[in-house]
């Protein structure tokens, strides 16, 4: 009689066939990942015009041009008094802002000296006790 031969699986030649098939498998999910992407960058692309404003250079009308003779008198004087001002405020406003700091690092020292006095307190009574 005739031996018959059963098919052996030779393991060692079946991981690259595995690999290849991970391989394979996530190559499509990759793709399928990118196609998604791209319709939805379509369908943002698409949806844009609808979004944004559209910007029309020749719509504004245009000022008639005066001579600067005429404009810088009462241009120049109220524009400089309201750079003033505002540098005014802005300083008025740090001011205000430093000694809001000092008075909150005040605070905050108080606030150590406190809790120093009353570790040492503590520390007193500990000792006391033995």
């Amino acid at each position: 009689m005739e031996s018959d031969e059963s098919f052996v699986v030779d393991w060692a030649s079946a991981g690259p066939i595995l690999i290849s098939v991970a391989a394979i498998v996530f190559a499509a999910l990759t793709w399928l990942e990118s196609r998604k992407q791209r319709h939805l960058l379509e369908t943002v692309v698409k949806t844009l015009p609808y979004v944004a404003r559209h910007r029309r250079a020749g719509t504004r009308k245009k000022e008639p041009k005066v001579p600067q003779s005429v404009l810088a008198p009462v241009v120049i004087a109220p524009a400089v008094d309201l750079a003033k001002a505002a540098a005014e405020e802005r300083r008025r406003l740090r001011l205000q802002l430093e000694r809001e700091k000092l008075e909150w690092r005040k605070n905050k020292d108080i606030a150590k000296a406190i809790g120093w006095l009353v570790d040492r307190m503590n520390e007193g009574d500990d000792y006391d006790e033995e």
